[in-house]
């Protein structure tokens, strides 16, 4: 299929990249990924520094180290169910936490797909 307005093709890993979405949530204390269905609403896949892997060995659970952490976590789960590319839910800006998100999963071979892409 074709994009509307420009003459761009969707590849078929584009296309299931857009209905797998990465949900990223960051508070004071913790970070959440979440690998959410756009079809059905369901979220199949989820990481997050509240799980005890992260609270035994970690102080801090809401920094750089920690996003990367959860992000890799994430992907060895992604890499177990089969996902290998998701697009963002939301026009997050690539810097700090979410850009180790990104990194730690394009490393580990899960494809952040940016987000006008979609």
């Amino acid at each position: 299929t074709t994009c509307t307005g420009a003459s761009c093709v969707i590849t078929a890993e584009m296309s299931s990249a857009c209905r797998n979405l990465l949900i990223f949530t960051k508070s004071n204390r913790n970070i959440t990924l979440q690998v959410k269905n756009k079809d059905t609403n369901f979220i199949f896949l989820s990481a997050q520094t509240l799980e005890r892997c992260f609270t035994d060995h970690m102080r801090v659970r809401s920094d750089k180290r920690a996003a990367r952490a959860a992000a890799l976590v994430l992907s060895e789960r992604a890499a177990q169910v089969g996902v290998s590319a998701v697009a963002p839910a939301q026009r997050y800006r690539y810097h700090g936490k979410y850009k180790e998100v990104v990194d730690c999963l394009n490393e580990n071979g899960v494809r952040v797909l940016a987000p006008f892409q979609r």
